[in-house]
């Protein structure tokens, strides 16, 4: 008994969490279920179900959904059945609606969408809404459409000229680099005027590039299917047709 009072002065338990604890203490059945029924009788130990009721109660009132109230009550031993009625009942007579309160947290936490989409959709599901009940949410905030992915975020910050230089670096023409920069969300509208600038300040050649990417294979270019080969390797790497032409006539000198 002095066992459990301790328990139960700590927190709230169920029936479930308590029989744990106490079987831990003793092995003797009798004892623990004398201890419940004492328990019982004089009010410290709810029923399951009334822990159930007043928990979900408390978790709509902290906005948060049923997920949460589901995973927390099945971790505390209850069924799933037991946990679903409570919900069912609280809901229907404190007339829960989880997508307005989700909204009005919403609304209320977050004035300006300013994390990543990733981030907030992660935050709120993880308080036990839905992937659609959160979409809905985001969708009707005023600032939805500023909302961005990580992708774009780390987009906005990204130096195009580094971004080419690095690509090119690796051995890719500016077709893959072109493809590759538009697939990370970067601005590539100045993609043209940086790639000419670097060229022009010999930073970036991809002629002799293409010339490299070529050297580095043992292709025998007098064979039409060896030839072949190295013409589809060139272009997958993003060289154009005249950077390629060029390379295979220099590797043939």
């Amino acid at each position: 008994m002095n066992s459990a009072l301790w328990h139960l002065g700590r927190q709230d338990m169920t029936q479930s969490e308590l029989l744990s604890k106490l079987r831990v203490k003793t092995d003797n059945e009798e004892w623990i279920a004398d201890t419940m029924a004492k328990l019982q009788d004089f009010g410290y130990l709810k029923s399951d179900k009334d822990f159930a009721l007043q928990f979900t109660e408390r978790a709509f009132m902290g906005e948060y959904g049923s997920g949460y109230i589901i995973k927390k009550l099945k971790l505390k031993g209850l069924t799933d059945a037991l946990i679903l009625e409570c919900i069912d009942r609280v809901k229907a007579e404190k007339a829960i609606d989880e997508q307005i309160i989700l909204n009005d947290r919403v609304n209320h936490y977050y004035q300006e969408l300013t994390m990543s989409k990733e981030k907030l959709f992660s935050t709120l599901q993880n308080r036990g809404f839905s992937f659609s009940q959160v979409k809905e949410a985001v969708n009707q905030h005023a600032d939805a459409g500023q909302l961005q992915s990580k992708l774009e975020i780390k987009a906005q910050k990204a130096d195009i000229e580094k971004e080419v230089l690095k690509l090119a670096r690796k051995g890719k023409g500016l077709i893959v680099i072109r493809q590759e920069l538009r697939q990370r969300k970067i601005d590539i509208s100045d993609l043209e005027a940086v790639v000419n600038r670097l060229t022009e300040s010999e930073q970036v050649d991809f002629f002799q590039q293409c010339l490299e990417q070529l050297e580095k294979k043992a292709y025998d270019l007098t064979n039409r299917k060896e030839r072949s080969k190295a013409y589809g390797m060139l272009s997958r790497k993003g060289y154009s047709s005249e950077e390629i032409q060029f390379a295979l006539s220099e590797a043939e000198q």
